[in-house]
C-alpha cells in the first residue's frame, strides 16, 4: 500500500521538480539549489522510481513499465555522462556543458512523458485531426517557453519573437526574425534543431514510434488514428512504418552529417563553432525541409557560398526530405526486389517473380512531377539569372549547381546561395509558383503538394480534351482525390489572399510583391525572404504564424478537425436528385 502511494507521489511530482529544474538551469535568477544539489535530486528521483518499479511488478501496465524504463533510459544515459565528466575531466566542478546535457535530457523526459500523455489522449478522443493541430500548437508554445529562458538567448527577446521562432522551426517553415547564429546560445540553437526534428517528422509519428515500445496491445481504433497520422489508408504495421520512418529519417541525417562535415572540414568557416555541429544542424534542417541555418546570412555566407559539393549535399538531402516517406519505401522496395531479381538469375539460375505494379501509380505521378518541376526550374533559373544573380557564380558548373539547388530548395527548405535581392521580377513571381507547389504527400515539406498540382493540371486537360473522368496509365482517378485537389487549390488561394489584404493594412508600407512573396513562403512552409520579416509589426508576425499553422498542419486537417462530427450523419445514407448549374 505504501508502495503504492509513493509510486503516485512519484508520477505527479517528479515531472513537476524536473520541469522546475528546468527553469532553474535555464533562468540564473530563479534558483534556490545549486547545480550540484539538483543534479543529486535528478539521480535520487530516477533511482528510488525505478526502484519501486521493479519491486512492484504486478498491477502495473505493460505500456506505462515500457514509458517509465525508456524515459529515465534516457535522463540516465546523460546522468552518468555527466557524472563521468565532472569526476575524471573536470575536477568535481559543473560546467557549463554538463549544465545544457542535462537540461537536454530533463526536456527529453518530459517529451517521452507528454508523448505517452498524447497516447492517452487520442485514445479518449475520436477526432485524429484535432489532436494532429493540437500536438503543433502544443509544440509551438512549449519551444516559445524554452526559447525565451535567458540562457537560450544572448539577449532578452520578445514572446512575439520567440513565438514566430518556434513556430517556424515546428512548421519546419525557416522565416526568421531574429539572427539564429547571434541572437542564440548554443543551447538554443539546440532547441530550435530539436523543435525542427520534432516538427518535421510530427510529434505523433514520434509517439506512433514510442508506442512500439509502450505498447500493451494496439487496438484498430489506436491503428486508425495511426495510420491518419501517417497518411496511409492501411491500418495493418502502421506501428513498424512509423519506426522506420523515424529510423530512416535518422539515418540519412547521420549520412548526410557525415557528407556535409567532409566537404567543410577544410573550409576557413569562422561564424560557426563547431564544423560537427554545423553539419548535424544542416542535416537535420535540410532534411526536415526547415531552411534554418547556423550562419548569419544562411548558405549564401561567404564562406559556403562557393561550395558547390556542399550545396549538391544540400540538395539531394533536402529532396529526400519533400519526396514523401511512402514513395521513397515504395521506390526502395522496387530496387530491393529488381536486385533481389538479377541475384536469383544469375546466381541461382532462378526466375524470381515480384508482385505486379510494385511501383503504384502514386509513386510514379510524384517521382515525374518532382523530376520536371527540377529540371525546368533549374533550366529557368540558369536562364533567367545568368546575367544577374548568378553572376558571382563564374564557372559554368558553378552556375548550373546553383540553379539546381535555387530550383529544389525554392518549393520546400528556404535555403539559398544566391542573392534573393539581386532577383528579377519574373524570378521572383516564378519561385513564388514553386513555393505554392511545395514538397510532396507524407513528407516534412509544406505547399499544396505536387501530386495536388499534377491531378488539377491534368484534369485541366482531360476535361479540355472533352472527357468527364479523369485516367492516368489506364487507371481512372476517382472523383474524391479530384474534388480534394480542386479544393486545395481553392482554399489555399483564398487563405494566401486573406493574409496579403491583413499584412497590407498592418503594413501599408512595406512593399506589395514583399508581402506577397512572404505570405506564400509562410503558407508553404518555405522559409525564403526578401528580406522584410524582422521589420514587420507584431500583427503581421501573428498572421505569417497563423499561415505557418495552417501550412503545415494542412488547411483540410484544421477544417475535419473542427467541422467533422463524431457520429456517422444520416444523409450518408440517401441522395437528393441531380441539379445542373451552367459554368462558362
Amino acid at each position: 500500500m505504501i508502495q503504492i502511494r509513493i509510486q503516485n507521489i512519484l508520477g505527479i511530482f517528479t515531472p513537476i521538480i524536473f520541469f522546475y529544474i528546468i527553469i532553474s538551469l535555464g533562468w540564473k535568477n530563479f534558483r534556490f539549489f545549486s547545480s550540484e544539489i539538483m543534479l543529486g535530486i535528478v539521480l535520487i528521483l530516477s533511482i528510488l522510481h525505478l526502484f519501486i518499479l521493479l519491486r512492484r511488478k504486478k498491477n502495473i501496465k505493460n505500456d506505462y513499465k515500457s514509458m517509465i524504463f525508456l524515459s529515465f533510459f534516457i535522463l540516465m544515459i546523460f546522468i552518468f555522462f555527466s557524472i563521468g565528466k565532472i569526476f575524471f575531466y573536470n575536477n568535481g566542478k559543473i560546467t557549463n556543458d554538463i549544465k545544457i546535457s542535462l537540461l537536454i535530457s530533463l526536456i527529453l523526459y518530459l517529451l517521452v512523458r507528454i508523448t505517452y500523455f498524447m497516447r492517452m489522449v487520442y485514445m479518449k478522443i475520436n477526432n485524429p485531426a484535432f489532436i494532429f493541430i493540437i500536438s503543433f500548437i502544443f509544440l509551438s508554445f512549449l519551444g516559445s517557453f524554452l526559447l525565451m529562458l535567458p540562457e537560450s538567448t544572448v539577449k532578452k527577446i520578445s514572446f512575439i519573437d520567440a513565438l514566430f521562432t518556434s513556430t517556424s522551426a515546428v512548421c519546419v517553415t525557416g522565416l526568421v526574425v531574429l539572427d539564429t547564429s547571434k541572437d542564440f546560445t548554443y543551447l538554443g540553437k539546440l532547441i530550435i534543431l530539436s523543435l525542427i526534428e520534432l516538427g518535421g517528422l510530427g510529434i505523433l509519428t514520434i509517439t506512433s514510434f514510442f508506442s512500439y515500445f509502450f505498447r500493451d496491445g494496439f487496438s484498430f481504433k489506436e491503428a486508425i488514428f495511426v495510420s491518419n497520422f501517417l497518411n496511409t489508408k492501411t491500418t495493418s504495421n502502421v506501428l513498424s512504418l512509423a519506426v522506420r520512418v523515424v529510423m530512416f529519417s535518422l539515418t540519412v541525417e547521420i549520412i548526410g552529417a557525415l557528407l556535409i562535415y567532409f566537404s567543410v572540414r577544410n573550409k576557413n568557416i569562422i561564424e560557426f563553432d563547431s564544423p560537427l555541429f554545423f553539419s548535424i544542424f544542416h542535416s537535420i534542417s535540410a532534411f526536415c525541409n526547415s531552411g534554418f541555418s547556423t550562419l548569419s546570412q544562411g548558405l549564401y555566407s561567404k564562406s559556403v557560398r562557393l561550395n558547390y559539393l556542399l550545396q549538391i549535399i544540400v540538395s539531394f538531402i533536402l529532396i529526400l526530405g519533400g519526396i514523401g516517406f511512402n514513395i521513397l519505401f515504395n521506390f526502395f522496395t522496387y530496387i530491393w526486389l529488381t536486385i533481389k531479381k538479377f541475384f536469383y538469375k544469375i546466381f541461382r539460375d532462378e526466375y524470381f517473380h515480384y508482385p505486379a505494379n510494385i511501383v503504384t501509380l502514386n509513386t510514379k505521378v510524384v517521382v515525374i512531377t518532382t523530376f520536371y518541376l527540377l529540371l525546368f526550374g533549374t533550366i529557368f533559373y540558369y536562364i533567367n539569372e545568368y546575367n544577374f544573380a548568378l553572376l558571382e557564380h563564374s564557372s559554368f558548373h558553378g552556375k548550373l549547381v546553383a540553379s539546381f539547388f535555387s530550383s529544389a530548395t525554392s518549393r520546400t527548405a528556404g535555403f539559398h546561395v544566391i542573392n534573393i535581392n539581386n532577383l528579377t521580377t519574373v524570378t521572383i513571381l516564378f519561385t513564388i509558383f514553386l513555393m505554392w507547389i511545395g514538397a510532396s504527400p507524407a513528407s516534412t515539406g509544406g505547399g499544396i503538394k505536387t501530386s495536388t498540382f499534377a491531378l488539377a493540371l491534368m484534369n485541366i486537360i482531360s476535361l479540355s480534351r472533352g472527357k468527364n473522368r479523369l485516367e492516368i496509365q489506364k487507371k481512372e482517378i476517382s472523383s474524391e482525390s479530384i474534388r480534394l485537389a480542386f479544393s486545395i487549390v481553392m482554399l489555399s488561394l483564398i487563405v494566401i489572399y486573406i493574409g496579403v489584404l491583413m499584412i497590407v493594412f498592418l503594413d501599408p508600407k512595406q512593399n506589395i510583391l514583399s508581402i506577397i512573396f512572404e505570405v506564400f513562403s509562410a503558407f508553404s512552409t518555405v522559409g525564403l525572404s526578401l528580406g522584410i520579416t524582422s521589420s514587420l509589426s507584431n500583427g503581421s508576425k501573428l498572421v505569417l504564424i497563423f499561415l505557418m499553422l495552417l501550412g503545415r498542419i494542412g488547411i483540410f486537417n484544421v477544417m475535419i478537425g473542427l467541422l467533422k462530427k463524431n457520429k456517422i450523419s444520416s444523409h450518408y445514407y440517401y441522395r437528393f436528385p441531380k441539379g445542373e448549374i451552367l459554368i462558362n
